[in-house]
């Protein structure tokens, strides 16, 4: 009876947070892979078929290998899955999250196998996947089965995971907003170049990014030449050769996606503003109450013949560290409102602030912002983040704000109508 030792590895590196500026959210995921086979060139891979659904940050791989012994005796295979993760730096420590896998099963012929945990304490360097010129200290943690394939037979080995994918996103004290960088999914498929003769007779592989689609996202598939229908890629291969296949890297993101989440997560509940005030509107159909009430089908609009240039917005707060005020411009409904009606093109933001020496006198801070005319595109409460301008940006919340005044100065012009419209106005703040 053989004895034979398979290896299924990727990389990860744990969240590292920074003073000031570092990232508020990572997974440095290396790669994911097929498995190694070690000196046993009698099991080889029938078939293999890998299919990799990604969803918002994480990856669900499902794997299913038909492995053939070829051999007169059956073989005990060892079959390992190590993780790799770096030294936080938070702690200048080894820190496992077990949200960087936090689901692993094996299967042999349908019934589960039993996973064994260890952790090999051996600190090594491996090239950094984020930073050029750069190695990270990383120890490895396995996570390991065992089983027999009887002799001149073939056996189904399934592999079902859920891996978070690589990336950082970075925030800064200064900033409300983060900064936010692709993901990465990498697979690596040379590992498996040791069963049998290296080659797989049949390899089907189906990619579903279907919620990065649905989300706006942006995707690019390499390594393979897939036919993508509806978010979904695929191929199959006949005698797909291990040992020349490159590694299949998906980089996506979806940043207007998790930006409109965040804005909903710190966005000031109605009923911290005291009051509100305008010098013009159009009827009581467009009160100003509409910029307030996260409601996209609905806007404020300047009076009657009125191009909103000089009037004011007047907000009332009770003494609220604010981080951020944003502007969801124009009228949003559809289309033709928004391109027919004028748009904030300028403004003169007037903030009200207790006196950081003295908590019993006010300052006035004054800033002018221009705005981007962005092209009108369909939104809803889940995505809208790409028809947001920001308009004043006081990062980590340390003004005290009492007032806050809007003037506006100038305006693009609407094809129809002198009117003024603005839909939202986004008060963001860490309560």
């Amino acid at each position: 009876m053989k004895k034979v030792i398979l290896l299924f590895s990727f990389l990860i590196l744990t969240v590292c947070l920074w003073g000031n500026g570092g990232p508020i959210d990572a997974c440095a995921v290396y790669k994911t892979g097929d498995i190694v086979l070690i000196n046993n060139p009698f099991v080889s891979i029938v078939k293999e078929d890998l299919y990799i659904k990604v969803v918002e940050d994480y990856s669900y791989v499902n794997v299913t290998y038909k492995l053939k012994n070829e051999s007169y005796e059956s073989s005990n295979i060892t079959y390992g899955f190590p993780v790799d993760y770096r030294r936080d730096d938070l702690h200048y420590d080894f820190v496992w999250l077990d949200e960087y896998v936090p689901e692993i099963e094996f299967y042999l012929n349908s019934k589960p196998l039993e996973i064994k945990h260890q952790v090999d304490y051996t600190v090594r360097e491996a090239k950094s996947f984020f930073y050029e010129n750069s190695f990270d200290e990383v120890r490895r943690s396995w996570y390991v089965v065992d089983f027999e394939i009887p002799k001149d037979s073939t056996v189904t080995l399934m592999v079902k995971y859920k891996i978070k994918n690589a990336f950082e996103d970075w925030g800064y004290s200064k900033n409300f907003f983060p900064v936010l960088n692709n993901r990465y999914f990498i697979y690596d498929f040379s590992p498996a170049n040791n069963w049998g003769d290296g080659k797989i007779t049949e390899f089907n592989i189906t990619i579903d990014v279907q919620d990065i689609m649905n989300k706006e996202g942006e995707i690019n598939i390499s390594g393979l030449e897939l036919i993508e229908n509806a978010g979904i890629y695929s191929a199959s291969i006949n005698k797909f050769d291990l040992s020349e296949a490159p590694d299949l890297i998906i980089s996506y993101n979806y940043n207007n996606f998790i930006l409109s989440q965040y804005i909903k997560q710190y966005l000031l509940p109605r009923n911290y503003i005291k009051g509100i005030k305008t010098s013009s509107n159009l009827l009581s159909a467009h009160p100003a109450k509409n910029m307030f009430d996260f409601d996209f089908n609905t806007s404020w609009t300047s009076g009657n013949k009125d191009n909103g240039i000089g009037k004011k917005i007047e907000i009332y707060l009770d003494k609220l560290p604010l981080s951020c005020i944003c502007f969801i411009n124009g009228n949003m409904k559809d289309s033709s409102s928004y391109y027919d009606y004028s748009r904030v093109k300028k403004v003169k933001i007037d903030l009200e602030c207790v006196d950081y020496r003295d908590s019993t006198k006010t300052i006035v801070e004054t800033n002018e912002i221009s705005l981007k005319d962005i092209s009108f595109s369909k939104i809803n409460n889940d995505n809208f983040a790409k028809m947001v301008s920001i308009v004043g940006d006081y990062g980590d919340g340390s003004l005290i704000i009492k007032k806050i005044t809007i003037t506006i100065l100038d305006v693009y012009k609407g094809r129809k109508y002198p009117n003024l419209c603005i839909t939202e106005i986004l008060l963001l703040a860490y309560l």
